[in-house]
């Protein structure tokens, strides 16, 4: 008996040790990160940065307990523990007819294991390493790539050999300044881990600080959404100008490294042409916004 006590103690102490917490920052109109993976087991931390919101689940796996938690002021965090796979989806109340939302990808350890992914980049090209703890039952690996860190394409599969060790080089031909990837384990019975999903700064893209902006025309009373990229954490600068020159009104967007997802309220605007100027870390954009 003592021996099985044990062994159980034991087996308790191995996934504490490799359960993680993983932090999602909480700031105005966005959730960083907006997608992630995890492994059941591991705990989810939302930390307010900024502004009134809340973490609402929307979907979730069945069996697990849904959540509706305020983050703001005076309820700075909110944790969460995963116990059971599956893709979790959540919102902020407040802020997701304007794309507050997020998504937590939660998979079982397999007996193979992953145990590192890590990616750099180099001239037009990004290198990705990944290794296992044995290759006990693995199918494939799928190495997926994204452009905005939540929808993932497959772009090569790879098959286990016995050194652990995996190496593979995407020449993409992508535009985007960042890019995304994760590598998909699956084993023989079609069960699937996760590995993490990490970045890769593409050093031969045009710099360009906003990458989309919508809608545009904008309807009264309007709003718009900027996607724009940051090389680090600050904040961006956004003014809005009349077709004269004269300034209308100014607001800042937390920034953090990669794509990132900001929210100007225009309110009501004389229908016409508009211009928006970003600044972030030095750089500066002007962009024509109509008004209908």
């Amino acid at each position: 008996m003592k021996k099985i006590v044990l062994l159980v103690l034991l087996a308790g102490s191995v996934t504490a040790t490799f359960a993680k917490k993983i932090k999602i920052s909480v700031t105005d109109f966005q959730f960083v990160n907006k997608t992630v993976n995890a492994k059941v087991g591991d705990t989810i931390i939302w930390v307010w940065v900024k502004g009134m919101h809340t973490t609402t689940s929307t979907t979730i796996p069945a069996g697990a307990t849904s959540w509706n938690k305020p983050i703001d002021v005076t309820h700075k965090r909110f944790t969460l523990i995963l116990k059971k796979a599956g893709t979790y989806k959540y919102r902020c109340n407040f802020h997701f007819s304007i794309g507050m939302v997020g998504t937590i990808n939660v998979t079982t350890s397999l007996a193979a294991s992953l145990q590192s992914f890590d990616v750099s980049d180099a001239e037009a090209k990004s290198l990705l390493n990944w290794r296992t703890l044995s290759s006990q039952d693995v199918a494939y690996f799928s190495v997926q790539r994204s452009t905005d860190g939540d929808n993932f394409n497959e772009i090569a599969r790879i098959h286990p050999d016995q050194s652990n060790q995996y190496k593979f080089t995407d020449n993409n031909n992508t535009s985007s300044k960042y890019v995304y990837y994760q590598v998909e384990m699956v084993d023989t019975k079609g069960n699937r881990e996760l590995s993490e999903i990490k970045m890769a700064v593409q050093k031969t893209a045009l710099p360009k600080l906003i990458a989309n902006i919508s809608p545009n025309p904008v309807n009264n009373p309007g709003h718009i959404m900027l996607q724009f990229n940051a090389d680090k954490e600050g904040s961006m600068l956004v003014q809005l100008y009349n077709e004269s020159g004269g300034f209308v009104a100014q607001t800042q967007m937390a920034a953090y490294q990669g794509l990132n997802n900001g929210h100007f309220h225009l309110g009501d605007l004389t229908p016409g042409i508009y211009y928006i100027v970003c600044t972030l870390d030095g750089t500066k954009e002007k962009h024509t916004i109509i008004v209908k």
